[in-house]
């Protein structure tokens, strides 16, 4: 297998990490799952704040640096306009690219000439994109820190646990969103940092539709 196709295939992975939690991890303490986090967090005048702001945001524009800690690096531009729209484009040598369109979260990948796709509402992205964001919808909260001049708000799906985590990376006044971090069954962390976001001004619609490459078969997209 070439570098370029290896390459591909870890930025593929480490993509579909930082936007699915489809993920299984062991938590450091499992005193989080033993009480109603959720019930105790969602008091916290730091994450009533988080969640006041992350509702303000409307639509987010922002280049990133996504980082792994196996090693995997990559740069990209990330596009948000709630509710329901996304797109992830990955600076060149990297062919890969995400959508959402409010109901279906697409993946491109140009070096492998793949195209995928999985339901939205079965991501994490789906929290970030929704018309209002809240931290019991569907949440458990499960820790929040502060240290570094950081509010980081971790967060399971209800029911889900034990499966994986999300967490929310903004400063410590909760007043910017820095980014985020999840983790992989291999319990590999991929961070997300967001760089200098440019919030709540318009991006064109045209950003968001997604059009199959002419090389995908029909098969590979659900019309």
């Amino acid at each position: 297998m070439s570098p370029t196709v290896k390459n591909s295939i870890l930025l593929k992975l480490t993509a579909t990490a930082m936007v699915c939690l489809y993920v299984t991890i062991g938590m450091t303490s499992s005193s989080y799952a033993q009480k109603p986090a959720g019930k105790v967090f969602s008091q916290d005048k730091s994450v009533i704040a988080a969640e006041r702001f992350l509702n303000s945001i409307r639509t987010l524009n922002a280049p990133f640096v996504q980082a792994a800690s196996s090693g995997g690096y990559a740069r990209g531009n990330l596009y948000i306009e709630r509710p329901g729209n996304l797109r992830i484009d990955y600076d060149k040598p990297t062919s890969l690219q995400v959508y959402a369109d409010g109901t279906w979260l697409f993946y491109v990948d140009e070096d492998l000439k793949d195209v995928s796709q999985i339901p939205l509402a079965a991501t994490p992205a789906s929290f970030l994109v929704r018309e209002k964001f809240s931290f019991t919808d569907g949440l458990t909260i499960q820790k929040v820190e502060k240290r570094n001049r950081a509010l980081r708000i971790t967060v399971a799906r209800r029911g889900e646990e034990d499966s994986g985590s999300l967490t929310l990376i903004l400063n410590e006044t909760a007043d910017a969103f820095r980014g985020w971090t999840v983790t992989d069954p291999q319990g590999v962390k991929t961070t997300v940092t967001l760089l200098s976001p440019i919030l709540n001004q318009p991006i064109a619609k045209e950003i968001f539709v997604f059009t199959p490459p002419d090389w995908a078969f029909p098969a590979d997209v659900q019309e």
